[in-house]
């Protein structure tokens, strides 16, 4: 990249070395080297320091970069989406594995459970290899983040941003699943029958109130909200009535109540996603 050159001239032109630049931009002379030999980018915030030294804008530093930075930043934001749109795929085929077999072949579940761990850790680390020899040394974000500064467009950035903010989801509910299913294999290998039914219930639960959570913290519309209290109150109104438990108040104020649990939840989600905004 001819960043790096401009910085090295640029430098020069103001004699001064590595080290006496690193100590004006508050970073280390190994920093500098690496802006210097393009194995590494300057962030927004150095950039801005280093166009305030040098009596310049980033702009003009990066001038004969941005088709080159563009390039990156999509290519990032294509390798995040593909991986994101993987793991998404293995968490819905590893749910819809646990909700069939949990209805229709619970003989089956513990079987089922260890398979599926099974599953997600090889993916988990197909996913891992494939991210390291994808990566190309450099922060994407950063990049995004210098890209749309020099340019004026606001929109390299929150592309960018929006990819990995997906890809922080899948991630989270990835970690989830595993988690809550190794909790159950070992649960299945301690305990008795009704206890391990005991423990299922608990950990689905808990899984349900994460991912109420995690709808109002990262989805962006709002309509979010009544997912998974409609998908709860459809639910169990389903079993209820199967089962007779309607027969009470009981039933219907257990009904409105996982209802309103879940909406809190995801209220709570977003207040903390305003929040650090």
């Amino acid at each position: 990249m001819d960043i790096g050159n401009q910085i090295r001239e640029r430098r020069q032109r103001l004699g001064l070395s590595q080290e006496e630049l690193a100590e004006c931009l508050y970073v280390s002379r190994a920093t500098v080297s690496h802006w210097e030999t393009s194995k590494t980018l300057p962030d927004v915030q150095s950039m801005l320091l280093l166009a305030n030294l040098f009596g310049t804008t980033i702009d003009e530093l990066v001038r004969g970069d941005v088709d080159e930075m563009r390039e990156m930043v999509e290519k990032d934001e294509r390798r995040t989406k593909t991986f994101a749109v993987a793991l998404a795929a293995v968490e819905i085929a590893v749910v819809a594995v646990l909700a069939i077999t949990a209805v229709v072949g619970r003989a089956y579940l513990e079987l089922v459970l260890r398979l599926l761990l099974a599953v997600l850790v090889l993916a988990s680390s197909l996913v891992a290899v494939a991210a390291r020899r994808g990566g190309d040394g450099r922060d994407a974000r950063s990049v995004a983040e210098l890209l749309g500064a020099a340019t004026g467009e606001p929109a390299e950035t929150a592309h960018a941003s929006g990819a990995a903010l997906g890809m922080r989801l899948v991630l989270q509910v990835f970690a989830g699943l595993v988690t809550g299913i190794g909790v159950l294999v070992l649960g299945g290998l301690l305990l008795d029958q009704r206890a391990f039914i005991g423990l299922a219930v608990v950990v689905g639960a808990v899984a349900v109130l994460a991912v109420s959570y995690a709808l109002g913290r990262f989805a962006r519309p709002a309509w979010t909200a009544a997912i998974l209290p409609l998908l709860w109150v459809a639910g169990a109104t389903a079993v209820g009535i199967a089962t007779g438990a309607f027969a009470s108040p009981r039933g219907w104020f257990a009904v409105a109540g996982g209802a309103v649990t879940l909406l809190i939840l995801w209220l709570a989600g977003r207040k903390r996603r305003e929040g650090i905004r």
